[in-house]
C-alpha cells in the first residue's frame, strides 16, 4: 500500500532550515560564479544522448512524441556545451547552472556545476574551493588521471574492471605494486621508477596537488567523459564535488558539479 503522502525512495524533501540551507548554498555558488564572470544556463529535464556521460543502467528512460529514445537528465555537462556551441552559438566560455539531476530507479541529485570552454583546470579547482570555503566547508582534496589506468591496461593487459575493482592478485609489474603505494605529491618524488608513458600523468597530478592532496592515481571515475586529470573532494565515504578535463565536440573543457544534497546533510549535522 502507498500512502498519498509517501514520497518515491532516492527523491528529496526540503522543508523548514534545510531549505533555507539550500537556498544560501545555491546564493552563495551564484555570488562566486558573478564574481568570475560565469554566465547562468538552465537545460531541459530531458536528453538524448546521456548514455555517453553515464552507464546505461544509471538512466531513466522514456521516448519522445516520435517514439525516439529519450531520457531524464541524469548528467548536466555534455548538454551544456552542445546547446551553448550548436544551439546558442554563443562566445561565452564561462557557465554554471543549478538543477537536479536524475538516476535510475528514482534518485533525484541537487547539483550545482560549471563548465568553462578551454578553461584552466588550476583555476577551476580554486573557484571550486572557494565555494565550499564560503561554506566553512574543507573536505580532503582527491586528485586522480584517467589516462593512467587507461595506460597501465595498456601495458600490462589488465582491464579497467581490474583496476577498478583492485585485483591486486592480477597487478604483477613491480612498478604497478609501486603504484598502489601512491597516496601524497611526496610519494611521486622520484618518476623513474615508472613506464615513461605514465610520467607526464603523474606530473600533471603532481602540479595540481598540495601536501594536504590525497593522490589516487589508479582510482577509475563512472563519469565516462573525463578525458585527464580528474578529482573530487570528500569526507567519510561521501564526496561534496567533483570536476576534471574532458572533450565534447572537439573542444577542451574543464568543470565541476557540487553535490548540494551531502553539503546540506553535512551542514545540519554540524
Amino acid at each position: 500500500m502507498i500512502f498519498e503522502h509517501e514520497i518515491p525512495s532516492g527523491s528529496r524533501f526540503y522543508f523548514g532550515k534545510s531549505a533555507k540551507i539550500k537556498r544560501e548554498i545555491e546564493q552563495i555558488a551564484s555570488e562566486v560564479f558573478d564574481t568570475y564572470e560565469f554566465e547562468e544556463i538552465i537545460t531541459p529535464y530531458f536528453s538524448y544522448h546521456q548514455q555517453e556521460a553515464v552507464n546505461e543502467k544509471d538512466i531513466i528512460k522514456l521516448t519522445d512524441p516520435q517514439n525516439r529514445n529519450l531520457a531524464l537528465r541524469a548528467d548536466s555537462s555534455i548538454d551544456v556545451i552542445r546547446l551553448v556551441i550548436k544551439r546558442l552559438k554563443s562566445e561565452a566560455k564561462k557557465w554554471f547552472y543549478i538543477q537536479p539531476v536524475f538516476r535510475y530507479p528514482t534518485s533525484e541529485i541537487y547539483q550545482i556545476g560549471a563548465e568553462w570552454f578551454e578553461g584552466d583546470l588550476q583555476k577551476t579547482l580554486e573557484i571550486n574551493k572557494q565555494i565550499l570555503s564560503r561554506l566553512n566547508k574543507n573536505y580532503t582534496l582527491q586528485i586522480s588521471h584517467i589516462k593512467i589506468p587507461e595506460i597501465v591496461c595498456e601495458l600490462t593487459g589488465l582491464n579497467l574492471e581490474d583496476i577498478k575493482k583492485m585485483r591486486i592478485y592480477k597487478f604483477n609489474e613491480e612498478w604497478l605494486k609501486k603504484l598502489i603505494e601512491v597516496h601524497s605529491k611526496e610519494d611521486l618524488k622520484n618518476l623513474s621508477i615508472y613506464p615513461e608513458k605514465i610520467r607526464p600523468y603523474l606530473e600533471e597530478i603532481k602540479e595540481l596537488a598540495d601536501e594536504n592532496t590525497v593522490v589516487a592515481p589508479l582510482y577509475v571515475t563512472n563519469l565516462r567523459y573525463y578525458t585527464g586529470v580528474f578529482y573530487r573532494f570528500i569526507k567519510n565515504n561521501n564526496v561534496y564535488a567533483k570536476g576534471g578535463e574532458y572533450q565534447v565536440e572537439g573542444i577542451r573543457s574543464v568543470g565541476f558539479s557540487i553535490y548540494t544534497d551531502n553539503l546540506i546533510k553535512d551542514i545540519m549535522n554540524g
